[in-house]
């Protein structure tokens, strides 16, 4: 299950462009793989808890093409995913995204897991033309767990939200 913070990972993985506008509405898609997996008990607490770190890249329609860095927690015991924090990197500078803890649900029958309702996630500044960008929305995702069936296969995840300079 500590994989399946790569899902979550994917929700940091998209905003939008926007300066000096009001907020307006974005959408787009990410794909996450794992970095790597495993015990930062500064970060996370003790065992059951791991660290999953992920790497991707995807598109939204208010920045275009963004790589993304995203890290978090999980507790593998009970599938709470916290500490989610990404950074979506443009060509014309970068957002900060945290989401709010959730808990992921399997579903032993395909071998994924994914979030029963959306996530909240809040754009917390950035770098460039996301100086001071604030927003957020809802993301969903989903990750084929591969200890269910040995197949290694991206995290997707989908958003929309609102950002704003």
């Amino acid at each position: 299950m500590g994989l399946l913070l790569a899902c979550v990972a994917g929700l940091l993985s998209s905003t939008s462009v926007l300066a000096d506008q009001a907020a307006q509405p974005y959408k787009g898609a990410t794909a996450l793989n794992v970095v790597s997996i495993g015990p930062n008990e500064d970060r996370c607490g003790p065992l059951p808890n791991l660290e999953a770190v992920f790497e991707g890249a995807g598109v939204d329609t208010g920045g275009g093409i963004v790589s993304v860095s995203a890290s978090g927690c999980q507790n593998i015991e009970t599938g709470e995913i916290f500490d989610l924090m990404a950074v979506d990197t443009y060509a014309n500078g970068t957002i900060n995204i945290v989401a709010d803890p959730f808990f992921l649900v399997p579903n032993p029958q395909t071998c994924v897991s994914s979030n029963d309702q959306p996530v909240k996630f809040d754009i917390d500044g950035g770098t460039g033309v996301f100086d001071g960008a604030r927003g957020g929305g809802k993301f969903d995702f989903a990750f084929n767990d591969p200890n269910c069936n040995g197949q290694v296969a991206p995290t997707y995840i989908w958003f929309k939200g609102k950002i704003k300079d």
